[in-house]
């Protein structure tokens, strides 16, 4: 029995026998090189512990979603020390990457997590010089420092093979018979504990081919069904896209914006469909709740709007409200959601029709936002 470096455990060495296959191959082990991880995305989704360990981790594909997903669970598993990640992890666009900047970042040693963590996204983008000073930081394997790179399928040049073959790569594409509809149906219930009926799963897949667009969508259809414990078809083609009518979230959008012609168009296409002023009046208080949050945070970033909001939120949203706060003050948000509370007592206390009543409260709110 011999004794190798175990490069998937930093700054230790355990006995290992001399036929046993390292993750990449036995005859890589025997021959002395690095051994090399490649990991499918749904793989690592599920057990990211064989790669976790590595000092370089690539994570590359062309599903946004999947390399999104899997860059999130990676920093869970590597961020060792609850709160270190104010001080230990740095996450930078390669494109905008100078060598000094990079220099600083890979040279500074952890504060309180076990390693420093270094993301670059979009790594293809990288300068040539930042490129070898990458090549020279894979080499080198810190053991303080775990470098994580994001990008498309390929790169041009050697860097995604010496990324992977100094550590690991998760691969973060779909095979081409993928099965859109049952993929729509596992996360219904295990994000959102609701059943999507098969019409609706088959309804949903047809909107488009990448996983993150059809995940906001079913985001919407179940934010929509509300306490429903199944999403029907129904809740599908009143709020995503690609429905027979003008979606529910376009309305919001509109009122949000103080289009006027194309609110009381939409309004009136969604009542003629059957669509209930009852559901529609919380629906937009719930909307004018979140632009209220996005007014008090006075910023247009959409990733600081999404860290604000609570309950679950896409980046279309977070652009459209951001859009939208430009037209409004909080005292503006404060008097559409009396309004609304006032449109909903009326709704449920008098003999009124459900447009005439959405008519009376709806025009001054598209008044403030004009």
């Amino acid at each position: 029995m011999g004794v190798r470096p175990d490069p998937w455990r930093r700054g230790g060495a355990r006995p290992r026998d001399d036929g046993e296959d390292s993750l990449a191959g036995g005859a890589d082990a025997r021959s002395g090189a690095r051994p090399a991880l490649k990991i499918q995305a749904d793989r690592f989704l599920s057990d990211p512990s064989p790669a976790t360990s590595a000092s370089a981790i690539l994570i590359a594909g062309d599903e946004p979603y999947l390399i999104d997903k899997a860059l999130a669970v990676l920093l869970q598993r590597v961020i060792t020390v609850p709160g270190s990640e104010a001080f230990d992890v740095e996450v930078r666009d390669a494109a905008e990457l100078g060598a000094a900047d990079y220099d600083s970042l890979v040279s500074t040693p952890p504060l309180m997590n076990d390693r420093r963590i270094v993301v670059l996204k979009n790594v293809p983008a990288v300068s040539a010089e930042v490129r070898n000073m990458v090549k020279a930081t894979l080499a080198a394997a810190p053991a303080t420092l775990c470098l994580v790179g994001t990008g498309g399928a390929t790169m041009r040049g050697t860097l995604y093979d010496e990324w992977e073959k100094r550590g690991a790569r998760v691969v973060c594409e779909l095979p081409r018979k993928f099965d859109f509809a049952r993929w729509l149906t596992g996360r219904a219930k295990a994000d959102f504990g609701k059943k999507l009926d098969r019409d609706a799963a088959g309804a949903l897949a047809e909107i488009g081919a990448e996983l993150g667009p059809l995940y906001a969508e079913l985001e919407k259809a179940a934010l929509y069904a509300g306490e429903q414990e199944q999403i029907t078809r129904a809740d599908v083609e009143a709020v995503c896209s690609g429905g027979r009518v003008g979606t529910v979230w376009e309305w919001c959008d509109a009122v949000g914006a103080g289009d006027a012609p194309r609110s009381l168009a939409l309004l009136k296409e969604l009542l003629d469909a059957g669509e209930s002023a009852y559901r529609l009046v919380p629906l937009l208080a719930t909307h004018f709740c979140r632009l209220g949050v996005v007014v008090g945070l006075g910023s247009s970033d959409p990733g600081r709007i999404q860290a604000a909001l609570p309950g679950r939120t896409w980046p279309a949203m977070a652009r459209a409200l951001a859009a939208q706060a430009r037209r409004h003050t909080p005292e503006s948000v404060t008097r559409a959601l009396d309004l609304l509370a006032a449109a909903d007592l009326m709704l449920k206390s008098t003999g009124h029709g459900e447009e005439f009543v959405m008519h009376r409260y709806l025009l001054p709110i598209l008044d403030d936002a004009a």
